[in-house]
């Protein structure tokens, strides 16, 4: 007798104990084996191709961009997969992207990270100098905030002047194992 190795039922109100029990298992081991930092970056991977929309680059190519920028100024890790996951929201949701990316890694990132991705898009405005509906200075009612000098400094550094089609990024493959050392080190795989 071989053992089960997915759930038998087709509707959730016909679910066995036992059958929870496979699915809660199966997505233990899954978190065990960073299966949240490999989807998103199967999720950031799947938007290669994508439309630029007008900008010099698309969305994959911004966020590598402003990864490799983070690792190559010494970032953390934490840092480092916050850069590379930082706009993802963008392809697949006109709300708040900074606030979707934070929910998308809660609970594993900080405070600090948290605010930062929160409200990267108000200091990010701050450098669209010439753009037409941006208020710029939208950012000043968070500047006494004790995050706010490390948020800009994100936007400053990273975010703001990575749409450079000539800047030569790192390949995705080169921050899985960043990604899965961030992720097992945070208890999340």
């Amino acid at each position: 007798m071989h053992a089960v190795t997915s759930a038998r039922f087709r509707a959730a109100v016909d679910a066995s104990r036992e059958d929870w029990e496979i699915i809660e298992n199966a997505e233990r081991q899954w978190r065990r084996n960073a299966g949240v930092g490999e989807g998103l970056l199967r999720l950031l991977g799947s938007l290669q191709y994508d439309d630029a929309l007008g900008a010099p680059v698309n969305l994959y190519t911004h966020c590598l961009q402003t990864a490799t920028r983070a690792l190559q100024d010494g970032a953390d890790d934490e840092l480092v997969v916050v850069a590379l996951f930082h706009d993802v929201p963008e392809a697949i949701s006109q709300n708040d992207h900074g606030a979707l990316a934070a929910q998308l890694l809660a609970p594993r990132i900080s405070a600090a990270r948290t605010w930062l991705l929160t409200h990267h898009g108000v200091f990010q405005n701050y450098y669209f100098v010439n753009h037409p509906t941006r208020d710029r200075h939208e950012r000043n009612g968070c500047l006494d905030h004790p995050y706010a000098e490390q948020t800009d400094y994100f936007c400053r550094c990273y975010d703001q002047n990575s749409f450079d089609p000539d800047f030569p990024v790192l390949p995705l493959d080169s921050f899985r194992p960043i990604v899965r050392r961030f992720f097992t080190a945070a208890g999340a795989a």
